[in-house]
């Protein structure tokens, strides 16, 4: 699994869809053959440092607190805010070397099949019609990364 962001091109397809979190700097994870309808798919999940309290604990992964985490709030891999990519657009994170940075990679790598399981679950569930408040459209998403993808092959031509 790797942590990559996602360039702002591609972000920039998915802007009908206002739960998609489009800070280009933000780290996801990658996670590549998520079954959905049928298909498979490459997916960024993003994480982040303050999920509200009111967040069920199975739409997030918890990590460890980061230092911009508020009180009450958790730091997580939020599977209700993932996306389909094209890897092309995807792009290396660094996550530093610190301490607690290290812990986090640990943590995400030691939990790896969890994580995977867990985002299939959410997808199986919400191509089930499960959608939790404040979730990305995945149908939408889909739409347009399938228009973007057509007409990056038509400029390339």
């Amino acid at each position: 699994m790797r942590i990559v962001t996602i360039s702002e091109e591609l972000l920039n397809v998915y802007y009908e869809d206002e739960q998609v979190l489009r800070k280009q700097t933000r780290p996801c994870v990658l996670i590549v053959r998520l079954k959905y309808k049928g298909e498979y798919h490459t997916f960024a999940v993003p994480l982040r440092s303050n999920i509200p309290p009111f967040v069920p604990r199975s739409q997030f992964f918890t990590l460890p607190p980061r230092k911009t985490t508020k009180p009450g709030h958790r730091h997580g891999i939020h599977y209700v805010k993932m996306f389909p990519i094209d890897e092309k657009y995807a792009y290396r994170f660094n996550m530093g070397s610190s301490k607690q940075q290290r812990a986090v990679m640990n943590l995400i790598d030691n939990n790896e099949r969890r994580i995977v399981s867990e985002c299939q679950s959410y997808l199986t569930a919400y191509e089930n019609g499960l959608r939790p408040n404040y979730c990305t459209d995945i149908d939408l998403l889909l739409e347009r990364l399938k228009e973007f993808q057509k007409s990056k092959e038509l400029t390339t031509v």
